[in-house]
């Protein structure tokens, strides 16, 4: 059986387990978990052993963290949903806030008018048709004007690729948390 690899620490039989070799993220996984508690306790001193209830102390506090990260991320969502719906109320008003460099949001929205997908899953000769579109080549033009006040009805929302979104006003981009001023056309 030479593909077969078992795992030291786990136990784990598997001819497809392999360890990962992505980046590390810092975070503690459960397999992670569970391999420190059997390596505490094939390492714990056999004249002083850890009782039961540590054992069960330590699963519980992994457990709440594991709770406290899914709510985290859940709390996450919603926050992005109430900022995309903030926004989207503001469509059609006439509002003030300060102009973001829009090169990179102006692809996105171009390559997803063109091509159906963002910018960075484009091929090498879609993004040139996407960067020698007018208003990304506009977007590139009006760079220097970024963190100046605009004024001006907003057209359309658009969200950046980590989510953000960010109001359309005559091909500028503004910056959601900038507007100050919110008036009625």
């Amino acid at each position: 059986m030479a593909g077969l690899q078992i795992d030291p620490i786990t136990g784990l039989k598997n001819a497809t387990y392999a360890p990962s070799t992505g980046t590390p993220n810092n975070e503690l996984s459960q397999v992670d978990f569970m391999k420190l508690i059997i390596a505490q306790m094939r390492n714990q001193n056999p004249l002083e052993p850890q009782k039961d209830s540590d054992w069960m102390a330590q699963m519980a506090q992994f457990e709440a963290l594991n709770q406290m990260r899914a709510v985290a991320t859940g709390i996450k969502a919603l926050q992005g949903l109430s900022e995309l719906t903030s926004a989207a109320g503001l469509i059609g008003k006439t509002i003030t806030g300060k102009q973001v460099d829009a090169i990179a949001i102006t692809r996105d929205m171009v390559a997803r008018e063109k091509y159906g997908r963002p910018f960075a899953q484009l091929t090498s000769f879609e993004r040139i048709a996407v960067n020698e579109d007018q208003r990304v080549v506009a977007a590139a033009a009006d760079l220097p004007n970024a963190g100046r006040e605009i004024t001006g009805t907003v057209q359309k929302v658009v969200m950046d690729s980590s989510g953000i979104p960010f109001l359309l006003i005559d091909g500028k981009v503004v910056d959601l948390f900038t507007v100050s001023q919110v008036q009625q056309p």
